[in-house]
């Protein structure tokens, strides 16, 4: 087994058993990016998938306008890819850069379909990992109708703590919905109370 610590991340998701995730390995390529490379672009196919080994990863979509809107961040240990636009068969609309160097074990959309059809951990898993993405998209959802930027930003601290230094402000700023300049001065107000 080339990769233990990632294979029980991904069994806390779901059981699997080793034999399938031997089988999962064989199919993987290990693809290294470099800080800014773009693991998926606007307009690829969105055939492919990947399991972050090593990095942060920003998932981004641009519109028209040139705004960039920002969909989530993934790291070690967490999946990456354009789920929505794979499902549906669509070319992806969003952007997944590295945000440090980084690596993932890549597998293409076929390599999935063939390990579920081989046996049905791979399909709890998918759904467990559907459940999941649903759930922080409801949650986030909920936070953008019910909490100011301030909490949400206490919020994304207290459930990314992992990405304390490693994700730049005006990411976070973006993510949070809100300017650089309104982060700076929510920032610049709790350092005042903590004083």
């Amino acid at each position: 087994m080339r990769y233990p610590k990632l294979f029980e991340h991904i069994t806390a998701l779901a059981p699997l058993p080793a034999s399938e995730w031997l089988k999962a390995e064989a199919l993987a390529r290990e693809q290294a990016l470099d800080k800014r490379a773009l693991f998926l672009r606007p307009g690829d196919a969105a055939d492919r998938f990947g399991l972050v080994l090593q990095g942060v990863f920003r998932a981004v979509r641009v519109s028209a306008r040139g705004e960039e809107s920002i969909k989530a961040f993934r790291a070690e240990g967490e999946f990456i890819g354009a789920y929505a636009e794979m499902l549906q068969g669509q070319p992806s609309m969003t952007a997944i850069e590295a945000l440090e160097p980084g690596r993932v074990l890549a597998f293409q959309a076929h390599d999935l379909q063939s390990l579920e059809a081989g046996h049905p951990c791979w399909a709890q898993l998918a759904r467990r990992v559907a459940e999941r993405h649903y759930i922080l998209k409801e949650r986030r959802e909920q936070e953008f109708l019910d909490l100011s930027a301030e909490e949400r930003l206490e919020r994304f601290w207290q459930e990314h703590p992992h990405l304390h230094g490693r994700v730049p402000q005006r990411d976070v700023a973006a993510y949070l919905g809100i300017t650089e300049v309104a982060l700076s001065r929510i920032v610049s107000r709790r350092r005042k109370r903590a004083e």
